[in-house]
């Protein structure tokens, strides 16, 4: 059990929560957007950073398998997915 704390990138939301060591950043991640009502409009999906490293955390990845630690902050940030044009 972790207690983090989990925030938009531009900082307009944050939670403090205490998560399984066991919940992996797609799960966290897919909460977090039902929560916070946040969608992916015009190709722009989101991925989790942990703040302490600067590290974009694999989907796949869980909370133990990347060392977050208590009092860790796990931002939520876009990234915006270009569409590749024919030329």
């Amino acid at each position: 059990m972790a207690s983090i704390v989990v925030r938009m990138h531009d900082q307009t939301r944050k939670a403090a929560v205490n998560l399984p060591g066991s919940l992996t950043m797609e799960q966290l991640l897919q909460t977090t957007q039902q929560k916070w009502n946040i969608t992916a409009y015009n190709d722009t999906h989101y991925a989790l950073r942990l703040e302490r490293t600067n590290q974009q955390l694999s989907p796949s990845a869980t909370l133990d398998s990347v060392g977050v630690e208590d009092n860790d902050i796990l931002e939520v940030y876009p990234i915006p997915q270009y569409v590749k044009m024919s030329v």
